[in-house]
């Protein structure tokens, strides 16, 4: 298990169970020269720093290399996967028509999927040194920014722009700074591909179900590091605050929850008028389904992640809401049996980890009820936002992240 930071800030205390315990909300790592392979543009963000740094690749690649768990058992997850193939080819679309429940579907699940791919081939780049996997990366980038001109249309189009708008930087930014084939006026295209088909879906948000607009805040956050663009990062990270607050319920915000930041009404909290006590760490989609609540909470850590790697403590402005949220859904997933509330039902999903590294691999946290459920739950797999989480972050801990600083 590797150790917690050794200062720790900001702590407060939380409600788990019955049991009160103060935890620390931020980290404080010190200041130092840069790690090796780590870049600091002309803007200020680190490269590469979308969800992964160089020095967590490392770290992974050297457990991978020794055959230890996780990273093995998640390493040949990734490997078997279809978007892990070494024969991948990509299926872009002009246009992105996507609407309710995917009808009509006219490029979206294959753009899902090549956005996807593209991420896990550049992971397995990195770690495999096989260069095969860096140039299906690129092939499948460039496929995209070479057609997509007609952005994303219908009632689905924007977070459908959200769901890839997350996946390509982190594909893109592995591939830019630790592979050197990819021509700098390719780069540029993919570059210009994020900033005119993605980012106009984007930058209003959405005042209906809380995960499209989480998605959308992560989507922004890693296209601003990727483009080297801070006005798009820092809107991403206004949405992630706004959003945040209005996801996750605690009882604080007193006898109802809280409204997201510039919508007129609450977003729905039931399910055909079905409806379950308020209490610490229930989703705001928590009794539509247990998909939906597992796609936010993935953005919301993802998108808090990314900041992370940037030196912007996210996870120290929403840590009680984090935490409480993976120790609510966690007593009732398996091994843990606690009897679930009324009209809410909860399956294991590919994520959890980030969250868990960064509050208890980070920070030393207990988080005993989620310490129980993840391994069962590893290797986690992708499904849209959450993707190989138990490859990438795993008992990483702080390896590579900078020093926080005010932003």
């Amino acid at each position: 298990m590797i150790e917690p930071l050794p200062q720790q800030r900001l702590c407060a205390t939380l409600l788990f169970g019955a049991a009160l315990v103060s935890v620390p909300l931020a980290d404080s790592q010190a200041a130092g020269p840069l790690p090796a392979g780590t870049e600091k543009s002309a803007a200020g963000f680190y490269h590469p720093g979308v969800l992964v740094n160089r020095a967590q690749l490392d770290f992974v690649k050297a457990k991978v290399a020794a055959g230890a768990e996780p990273w093995k058992s998640a390493y040949e997850a990734a490997k078997a996967d279809a978007g892990g193939s070494l024969t991948y080819v990509a299926k872009p679309w002009k246009t992105c028509e996507c609407g309710p429940y995917s009808k009509p579907d006219l490029g979206c699940k294959d753009e899902q999927h090549d956005s996807e791919a593209a991420y896990t081939q550049a992971l397995l780049w990195y770690i495999s040194g096989n260069k095969t996997y860096a140039q299906n990366a690129i092939n499948i980038m460039d496929a995209w920014a070479n057609t997509l001109t007609g952005g994303h249309k219908f009632a689905n189009g924007p977070v459908q722009a959200a769901w890839c708008g997350e996946q390509w930087p982190r594909a893109a930014e592995i591939i830019r700074y630790t592979y050197t084939n990819w021509p700098a006026a390719d780069v540029a295209k993919f570059q210009t591909m994020l900033l005119t088909q993605y980012v106009p879906s984007l930058t209003n948000g959405s005042c209906e179900n809380g995960n499209k607009e989480l998605s959308m805040s992560e989507a922004l956050i890693n296209i601003g590091v990727f483009n080297d663009d801070r006005k798009i990062f820092d809107a991403g990270v206004k949405m992630w605050r706004g959003r945040t607050p209005a996801y996750i319920y605690l009882t604080t915000d007193g006898p109802t929850p809280r409204k997201a930041a510039g919508c007129d009404d609450m977003p729905i909290w039931s399910n055909k008028g079905l409806t379950t006590p308020f209490v610490d760490g229930l989703l705001q989609e928590s009794v539509r389904d247990s998909q939906h609540p597992a796609l936010a909470f993935a953005a919301m850590v993802n998108a808090a992640e990314t900041a992370r790697q940037q030196g912007l403590d996210l996870y120290a402005e929403e840590g009680k809401r984090i935490m409480a949220a993976m120790e609510f859904q966690a007593q009732y997933l398996p091994p843990n049996n606690a009897k679930p509330p009324a009209n809410v039902s909860f399956n294991l999903h590919p994520t959890w980890e980030i969250a868990y590294n960064h509050f208890h691999n980070r920070l030393g946290v207990s988080l005993p009820k989620m310490a129980a459920v993840l391994p069962g739950n590893r290797p986690t797999g992708v499904n849209h936002d959450m993707a190989w989480e138990t490859l990438t972050h795993a008992e990483v801990g702080a390896v590579g992240l900078p020093p926080v600083t005010a932003q």
